[in-house]
């Protein structure tokens, strides 16, 4: 037997030995994205109508001598006041009796004839107020008169003598108005504090909370500005839409630092919605699970070129400056252990992870250029190759799940609650971490702070 073949038996026979790969990793930072986060304030219009007809109750006006006239009028509540809403207009509708004593007098064949008369009657006002905020947040409610009606005009069981009705009803309206509308928006004034509960929030969403305990995922929002949507009305809701325009980002780990509180900024309007809330977040898929997957294909699957052959007898997975490192250990023609490297990326199509540019590692080159120059032909690791894809759509999936799980109905703070739901996401990268791939990805979707209820 020639030395030549001695040589090539004993190098199938022996088990190669190849340095590994330093194992390292780069930097992996979720990049911060900005995004709208809306403040839902809904305000109760029926809540208010009760809380307004608490206020007002019994005699609202009471006088005599009234512009110098012999005439007594007292206006008193004769039904709850109702109010309807159109967009940041309130109607009210403000039923009254009206009591008035008025003197009458006529001169008949030279002698003047007359009396003291009382009469009842009950007329229906109607206001409108239109509210407004100034740039201190303040609510800012102009409240006119828009009118009465008689609901029961007030007569006398007296012949010749007619009651003055108009007159009655512009002293009841002068007389009543000023009170009325500077109580309307007194209330108001006084009901609606917008600016504690914008602060609050303001103030509240920049304290970092933790997402997911389990992957130990953090969400920091630093609000930068802020936007106010004109008023909209829903049956008897009053909706204003508050959009807190904000940087959001997420950290896997350990608590992030709080940014240093900024303050609230002035009250201005924007006339359109709030766009979609939009959350750069992070997952990790391990190695060990990327592997598991991987040998269920591999293990003891022969490859060959020519009428040479290996077989896979154990796979893992490292990374090293940013490429995954795949360590197979295979016999046939050549047996030992090899190192061969690929790109990590994402296939949107597959909706799955896969190796591109695959490559021996150089040590790994060295050795095979003497011993299986046959493997450096590259078609095993073409033919190899398709099987380390692992698809990430049931990771995915959970991201999502595991973030709409907080975002559901988690409360910010007493009466004001994170909700909504995030629906679209989109992978926008990936990086290699120690023991894992994490998968960047962008998640979008309709969040709001919701305040519950505001106190009247």
């Amino acid at each position: 037997m020639s030395i030549a073949i001695v040589g090539l038996l004993a190098t199938a026979c022996k088990t190669m030995q190849i340095e590994k790969p330093n194992e390292s990793y780069l930097p992996s930072n979720l990049a911060p994205a900005l995004s709208e986060l809306p403040l839902q304030v809904e305000l109760d219009v029926k809540k208010l109508e009760s809380s307004i007809n608490k206020k007002m109750t019994g005699v609202i006006y009471e006088g005599s001598n009234i512009s110098n006239k012999d005439l007594k009028i007292r206006v008193e509540k004769a039904q709850n006041f109702t109010f309807t809403i159109n967009n940041n207009v309130i109607e009210y509708r403000v039923p009254l009796k009206v009591w008035s004593r008025f003197a009458w007098k006529v001169e008949k064949f030279g002698y003047a004839v007359g009396d003291n008369y009382e009469a009842n009657g009950a007329i229906a006002l109607t206001y409108k107020t239109t509210i407004s905020f100034d740039k201190n947040w303040k609510l800012v409610s102009k409240t006119i008169g828009a009118g009465y009606e008689w609901l029961q005009t007030p007569r006398l069981n007296v012949v010749g003598v007619n009651v003055p009705v108009t007159p009655i009803a512009n002293l009841a309206l002068s007389q009543c108005d000023k009170l009325i509308t500077a109580q309307i928006d007194k209330s108001l004034s006084e009901s609606i504090d917008l600016k504690k509960y914008v602060s609050q929030a303001w103030a509240e969403v920049q304290k970092p909370r933790e997402v997911n305990p389990e992957n130990n995922l953090w969400i920091r929002i630093t609000p930068k500005d802020v936007y106010v949507s004109p008023f909209t009305s829903t049956g008897n809701k009053l909706n204003l839409a508050v959009a807190l325009y904000a940087q959001i980002e997420s950290f896997l780990g350990a608590q992030p630092a709080a940014n240093p509180v900024t303050p609230l900024p002035a009250f201005k309007y924007v006339n359109r919605p709030a766009q979609q809330f939009n959350l750069n977040i992070g997952g990790d898929v391990t190695f060990d699970k990327i592997s598991d997957l991987a040998k269920k294909q591999l293990l003891n699957k022969t490859f060959s070129e020519g009428n040479k052959k290996i077989t896979i007898t154990d796979l893992s997975i490292f990374g090293s400056e940013g490429k995954a490192v795949f360590v197979a250990d295979v016999i046939g023609s050549f047996k030992g252990r090899i190192y061969f490297t690929g790109n990590m990326v994402y296939n949107a199509e597959k909706i799955a992870m896969e190796i591109t540019n695959p490559e021996f590692s150089v040590k790994t080159s060295n050795v095979l250029v003497k011993s299986a120059s046959w493997l450096l032909h590259g078609m095993i690791l073409k033919q190899l190759t398709p099987y380390l894809t692992y698809p990430v759509k049931t990771d995915l999936e959970s991201m999502k799940t595991q973030v709409n799980k907080m975002i559901g109905n988690y409360t910010v703070m007493d009466g004001v609650s994170l909700q909504g739901k995030l629906n679209n996401l989109s992978v926008t990268s990936l990086s290699l971490v120690p023991g894992a791939v994490r998968i960047q990805a962008n998640v979008k979707g309709n969040v709001a702070l919701k305040i519950q209820e505001l106190k009247f």
